[in-house]
């Protein structure tokens, strides 16, 4: 993790900062994850993307379909529409 300070000034004797801070992905998922939807993170992160008829097959339909949209939902992946299907890449 890395913490950078991008702005600080003092307001009514308080300090007032303005902080971005960087985790990686691959610390950050291990630990606030399900377990299909770490598999299916570590999956992509493996093979930079997969579709999710290929995660469907692999983890069932209900199952893929549920994780990557909680994965979405958390900012780690997007989905991109390719045909009757998505491509599902880190973010």
């Amino acid at each position: 993790m890395r913490v950078h300070v991008l702005k600080e000034e003092c307001e009514n004797g308080k300090l007032v900062l303005l902080l971005r801070v960087e985790i990686e992905v691959n610390s950050l998922h291990k630990h606030e994850l399900g377990d299909s939807e770490r598999q299916i993170l570590d999956l992509i992160i493996d093979n930079g993307e997969i579709t999710q008829k290929e995660l469907s097959q692999l983890f069932g339909r209900a199952n893929a379909c549920r994780a990557v949209k909680d994965l979405e939902n958390k900012g780690l992946v997007r989905r991109e529409r390719k045909g009757k299907t998505y491509v599902i890449r880190v973010v």
